[in-house]
């Protein structure tokens, strides 16, 4: 499961990535339980029972730096929880990939693309696919949905997907309309559809849209189909792009290219709480920051860095969700971590984190408390301001309250839109 170093000295030495200056200040925050769940990479079938986690995080490092001066402080932030790397980094560095935004060829059958599937399945990786390019969508679209349920029940690692449509395809309310009055249980593809600038130019007058067959149809029932099925079953989600071929991960973290994998490394945002100065060690964050770029670029040129911890370090310095300083804390956060990233040619991305949070036993990525009272302002607010320092898009699902309408919903998308949000889902 852990590979050998391979010359990973010389590429530091040899200025591949920037060598850097450790002051980590472990004792002053670490305590003798780091908070690591060790029963979530048994689940994952990473590690068994009898595994000495610390252990297993120092051959991890040692893998990726070597004999090097990097590999005990990078093994320190493993072990304490200040960074994590994905679960599909731990069960294989070779392959690290965990998701992709794969291109299925229109002409092959729903067999024949399974066949590709199952090459990424196996793996545990996530599938996103746009559809577009199919002149029947649906029909390919529920066999292999099919093949993906089928194989969520023989496999430790289930496999996730996500189904896009163009907004101007001819099938479009069929897409639309693919989970309503349907068992969830039988669904193991998300749906999202395309939505791009010019239809809701078009949905401004109730006027039509071409569809891609050169047929039209209404933008006003394309789209109050679509709040519809939101608010009944919550799907499908809104990606807005006016790229024809958008594809992105299976969770809508980020805009992918045709058959372009996702790499995700983490930074637990709630470690870096100085308790002696009830406030946050920018410097020390700025230091782990260089050490997980450096770990991730070694592993994948192409990584992308997310966070995890965020609700848990608001608590910690008691701000409120959605406040101006708690979004303040946020892109101050996000533009440290951002320049590190860049100084390595990678990227941010921000992600559900469900997994890696589980690990790390903190909140998962920046989303608020479930049991907290806020406004979808200030989720969406929240969302805008790390967009600006992320590469690809940002997706944001939506907590509806009871009583809810099409007519909320409809102000949902339209505040999304306005404050350049790259997805949207309601739950």
């Amino acid at each position: 499961m852990i590979i050998n170093s391979i010359n990973n000295i010389s590429k530091i030495q040899q200025g591949y990535i920037q060598k850097p200056v450790y002051a980590m200040p472990y004792d002053s925050y670490s305590v003798e339980n780091p908070n690591i769940d060790k029963k979530v990479l048994i689940e994952k079938d990473i590690i068994d029972k009898n595994t000495n986690i610390n252990e297993f995080f120092s051959k991890i490092s040692k893998s990726i730096f070597g004999a090097s001066n990097m590999t005990h402080p990078f093994e320190k932030l493993l072990q304490l929880g200040y960074v994590s790397l994905s679960s599909s980094m731990y069960s294989n560095l070779s392959n690290p990939k965990s998701a992709i935004g794969l291109e299925l060829d229109p002409k092959k059958t729903p067999i024949q693309n399974c066949a590709k599937l199952e090459e990424y399945i196996k793996d545990g990786i996530g599938i996103g696919v746009n559809f577009s390019k199919f002149q029947n969508p649906i029909s390919q679209i529920k066999q292999i949905n099919s093949y993906f349920c089928f194989r969520q029940n023989t496999t430790k690692r289930p496999p996730a997907g996500i189904a896009l449509l163009n907004i101007n395809h001819p099938k479009i309310l069929d897409f639309i309309a693919l989970k309503d009055n349907r068992d969830y249980k039988n669904w193991c593809f998300d749906l999202s559809v395309v939505v791009d600038d010019e239809f809701f130019s078009k949905l401004q007058n109730n006027d039509d849209i071409e569809l891609s067959d050169g047929s039209k149809l209404n933008s006003r029932v394309i789209y109050n189909k679509l709040l519809f099925s939101m608010l009944k079953s919550g799907e499908p989600g809104i990606i807005f792009s006016n790229k024809k071929d958008y594809t992105c991960d299976c969770c809508a973290a980020s805009e992918l290219k045709p058959n372009e994998g996702l790499t995700l490394a983490h930074i637990n945002l709630s470690k870096f709480y100085n308790p002696k100065t009830n406030s946050l060690d920018y410097s020390f964050l700025d230091n782990a920051s260089n050490t997980l770029s450096c770990a991730l670029k070694l592993v994948e040129k192409d990584g992308f860095i997310g966070v995890v911890g965020y609700q848990e370090l608001l608590d910690k310095l008691n701000l409120k969700y959605g406040s101006d300083e708690a979004i303040k804390t946020l892109e101050n956060c996000l533009k440290i971590i951002q320049k590190q990233a860049k100084n390595k040619d990678l990227k941010l991305a921000i992600s559900p984190t469900g997994t890696i949070s589980r690990l790390l036993k903190t909140t998962p990525s920046i989303e608020p408390k479930t049991n907290q009272d806020i406004t979808y302002y200030q989720e969406l607010d929240t969302m805008a301001a790390a967009q600006k320092y992320l590469d690809g898009g940002i997706s944001k699902t939506i907590k509806l309250k009871d009583g809810y309408t099409t007519n909320d919903i409809d102000k949902i998308v339209r505040y999304a839109k306005q404050k350049g949000i790259k997805g949207l889902s309601v739950f």
